[in-house]
């Protein structure tokens, strides 16, 4: 089989939502239960009007940069929601396991014909007792190499599907 039928129907989902963008435009981020991750935002747009957050179809966070406003447009997000440093990038805190899903972030400017998008994809894992992870657990290795990093590297602990230690 080429793919489960959940992780078929996120990758429609997702080219529904991106028409032709490239697939490298989505970013993959993981967090863990109970922990923040932060959605980075680069983009080269000068003059910003509207930032809009969204999680799946549901509207996050709408900000107006020069306004200085920011309204988080459900209450149980509130505490949970904030910007690092002053940017643009959304820190989401306390994650749940029900935050996992797609994110897209709209910036709208009067120097753009068309937004400016960028998508995402959370995953949430949890720590399971005895040492278990789950399937999108990084860990800290045991075998360290001799300056005391671990020789697992983000790019292989992101694609690692289950660990049991």
């Amino acid at each position: 089989m080429a793919g489960s039928p959940t992780c078929l129907t996120l990758m429609y989902i997702l080219w529904q939502l991106t028409g032709s963008a490239a697939p490298e435009a989505v970013k993959e981020l993981v967090g863990p239960l109970g922990g923040a991750v932060t959605f980075p935002l680069m983009s080269k747009v000068k003059q910003v009007d509207t930032i809009v957050w969204t999680f799946n179809t549901t509207l996050l966070v709408t900000m107006q940069p020069e306004a200085g406003t920011i309204i988080v447009t459900q209450n149980r997000n509130k505490e949970r929601v904030s910007f690092p440093n002053g940017s643009h990038s959304l820190k989401l805190s306390e994650l749940k396991k029900n935050d996992s899903g797609v994110y897209h972030v709209k910036i709208y400017s009067s120097s753009l014909q068309d937004p400016f998008t960028q998508n995402y994809v959370l995953h949430v894992y949890e720590n399971y007792p005895n040492g278990r992870s789950s399937k999108y657990s990084l860990f800290h290795s045991g075998n360290t190499k001799n300056d005391g990093k671990s020789p697992l590297t983000d790019h292989n602990a992101r694609h690692t599907k289950a660990i049991y230690l």
